[in-house]
């Protein structure tokens, strides 16, 4: 049903028109550059291509009635415009990607319209939802469970494998295919920087015919490839040890000895000394050392009393003391240890009594 200037009543609620401008703001809506108006980053779009999504429409809503006259288009962008679903803008001169908002708010082919509607934003914030919990686990990765780091690394080396297999497979296809005068590329834009994620992937392949000159090129990598062939099969032993080198790697890559986990180690060992606690034994080994150090002070103390004690005669006194301390049976020696005297000591002694003596003859 439509009224009598020509729209559709569903064009006349707001529910249908938040519904078109959903689909307007979807993959499959009119394309769009983005500005700056007004110190601010925002989608606008021309006119002209607004139509003609509206008459060229792919996977429509069903809940509208498909748009298929152009007079009907421009009422229905000028409905939009009145919703405040869009404003119109003009560039501003000397300013590449600069706007500023239009005096005249009318909808024309010609103009340039800028975008206030987000459009539906639930899979918007279920995508930023995600991305902060996957920030956030990746984040916490130092603490997680060894299974789940187990798993990590499993989908990680294998991603690895894949993607460098998937290469150098793509690379021998090639070369085989050039060899033939052809250039055979799957994926072709695959490493290109400046496509999106999706766009690296189109075309799936592309097959052509080579540029002239390339014979000598051609020529050298057949003398290269029989040559290396040759060495394959004259030098076995060689070729073996690099393929088992390979596979040597690949399985330590999948046993993880190449991934040192220095924070689970960390963790595990949060409340361990890295000391060793004495135990009872050590303990007390310690109090028999101190006992004996004990005992061996106070005998030395008790046998240099009695030596300078009973002897008036300094030289006797100091013989004692070298006899006495060079006797195994005087109780000074602990454990087949010898404790003597030596000389040095001995004069000292004997000068300290001879200076004694001075003095009391003096006195």
């Amino acid at each position: 049903a439509s009224s009598m200037s020509g729209l559709p009543d569903a064009y006349q609620t707001p529910e249908g028109l938040r519904t078109l401008a959903n689909y307007l703001r979807s993959q499959n809506g009119v394309k769009v550059r983005s500005g700056i108006e007004h110190e601010k980053r925002v989608d606008y779009f021309k006119g002209k291509r607004l139509i003609e999504c509206l008459l060229e429409a792919k996977k429509w809503p069903k809940s509208i009635p498909q748009i298929t006259d152009k007079g009907v288009a421009r009422l229905v962008a000028g409905e939009l415009i009145q919703a405040s679903f869009f404003h119109r803008s003009d560039k501003v001169e000397d300013k590449k990607g600069h706007l500023q908002i239009s005096k005249r708010n009318v909808f024309e082919e010609s103009g340039h319209y800028t975008w206030m509607y987000s459009g539906n934003m639930v899979w918007s914030n279920l995508a930023s939802v995600g991305i902060i919990v996957a920030i956030i686990t990746c984040t916490l990765m130092p603490i997680w469970p060894e299974s789940w780091k187990k798993v990590l690394w499993y989908c990680s080396v294998t991603f690895l494998i894949v993607t460098l297999s998937f290469c150098l497979a793509r690379f021998v296809a090639f070369l085989v295919m050039w060899l033939l005068g052809y250039d055979f590329w799957v994926f072709p834009r695959l490493f290109d920087d400046s496509l999106s994620f999706q766009d690296s992937f189109k075309p799936i392949y592309s097959f052509e015919s080579s540029a002239p000159g390339q014979l000598y090129y051609r020529v050298g990598l057949i003398v290269a490839v029989i040559g290396f062939v040759y060495w394959a099969c004259t030098q076995p032993t060689e070729f073996d040890g690099f393929i088992k080198a390979n596979k040597e790697f690949i399985d330590d890559l999948y046993s993880g000895n190449l991934l040192a986990d220095v924070a689970h180690n960390t963790r595990e060992n949060i409340d361990r000394n890295n000391k060793r606690v004495p135990n009872l034994e050590d303990l007390l080994k310690e109090m028999e050392m101190d006992l004996l150090e004990e005992k061996k002070a106070a005998d030395l103390q008790s046998n240099s009393s009695d030596l300078f004690g009973n002897s008036s005669d300094p030289l006797e006194q100091g013989s004692a003391t070298f006899v006495s301390l060079e006797t195994p049976e005087s109780g000074i020696t602990g454990e087949g240890e010898s404790t003597a005297m030596d000389d040095g000591l001995l004069e000292e002694l004997l000068q300290q009594h001879s200076l004694e003596d001075d003095n009391n003859d003096g006195v």
